[in-house]
């Protein structure tokens, strides 16, 4: 009796355990499939660009760039986010502060940033590595202490070396690359960019350059300054400044003048502004025409102002905005305002 019942309670159990290990689960339990982690990495773009007049490091704002015509300081917001199985765990949020300085008669200059002190919530062991670059025909150097853990602030350095030939510019961001690692986990990052700098070799004379190379923010635009008490530009300074207050937009005060180089174009600006204007004596007085003979915006009678003035004063005006042209590097096209005080 025994050995008749036990025989199809064998065969019963056999079929079920082959069943099992046909269909890949395991007669004891089925295994559950391995957790996933992942880095995932937002930042705050700039908002917006900040022009200013002081040192672009001093008025520095979160989510901003803020410019000079030679400084930049641009302060990003960044999160960190730990992921299991694609929901968050954790978290690291923290800033990253930059301050590039450019030098207007070199091409060499350099940039400090810090990743800021970061609020870690389960993001312990994340790692920071940083790449910098400086686009073509510029060479970039970075320190930074690559590898090293996220959390307190870290400091880091950019030099920068443009190269450029006779006559010729260059326009570019440097482009940053962040990168978050953390053993297991799939690594995070992100990219963006500075303002972009300019570098120029453009400043020659017939054989020589008047000007060494270096390099600017073009989109800054840079304020040319005389005073009506200069004995030298007096009567200048004071054509400019009633001339700006009687012509509708309030040229290169409210409105920026922009910059042209052709002669042709030059000449033709002059002659259209003072070829009817009565000079007295040309050899002690000349016509001074606002705006500007070499802007954009001059040689329309209708919307200008002449002046006779002397001229020594305004070949010494004439000469200090050709000086300007050079610190500032305004180039052709160039936006610029012109302030009197």
């Amino acid at each position: 009796m025994l050995m008749r019942t036990s025989a199809p309670r064998n065969a019963a159990v056999g079929t079920a355990l082959a069943t099992l290990l046909l269909t890949g689960i395991s007669a004891t339990s089925a295994q559950a499939a391995p957790a996933t982690y992942s880095i995932t990495v937002t930042r705050t773009a700039p908002v917006k660009t900040a022009y200013t007049s002081t040192a672009a490091a001093a008025s520095c704002r979160i989510n901003t760039i803020t410019l000079t015509r030679t400084s930049m300081c641009m302060d990003i917001g960044a999160r960190v986010n730990i992921l299991k199985n694609g929901k968050p765990v954790g978290s690291a949020t923290f800033d990253i502060k930059h301050s590039m300085t450019l030098q207007s008669s070199k091409l060499k200059w350099g940039e400090s940033f810090t990743v800021g002190k970061a609020a870690l919530v389960n993001a312990g062991g994340v790692r920071i590595n940083v790449s910098v670059g400086g686009g073509k025909g510029v060479k970039t150097a970075v320190k930074f202490p690559q590898g090293s853990t996220l959390g307190p602030a870290r400091k880091g350095t950019v030099g920068y070396a443009a190269s450029v030939a006779k006559n010729k510019q260059l326009t570019s961001p440097a482009s940053y690359r962040f990168t978050f690692t953390k053993p297991g986990y799939t690594p995070g990052g992100f990219t963006y960019n500075s303002a972009k700098y300019r570098c120029d070799d453009t400043f020659w004379g017939a054989k020589k350059r008047t000007k060494n190379p270096g390099c600017v923010f073009p989109s800054f635009a840079p304020s040319f300054t005389l005073s009506r008490t200069d004995r030298q530009v007096k009567q200048s300074a004071n054509h400019i400044y009633d001339a700006q207050r009687k012509i509708a937009g309030h040229p290169g005060a409210s409105t920026p003048l922009h910059r042209i180089t052709d002669a042709k174009t030059i000449a033709a600006h002059r002659k259209a502004m003072c070829a009817k204007v009565h000079n007295p004596n040309p050899k002690k007085y000349d016509c001074d025409e606002y705006p500007f003979a070499a802007s954009k915006e001059g040689g329309n009678p209708s919307r200008g102002s002449t002046r006779i003035i002397s001229a020594g004063d305004n070949r010494s005006a004439g000469a200090r905005l050709g000086g300007f042209y050079k610190s500032q590097r305004v180039l052709n096209g160039d936006a610029y305002y012109v302030r009197i005080k």
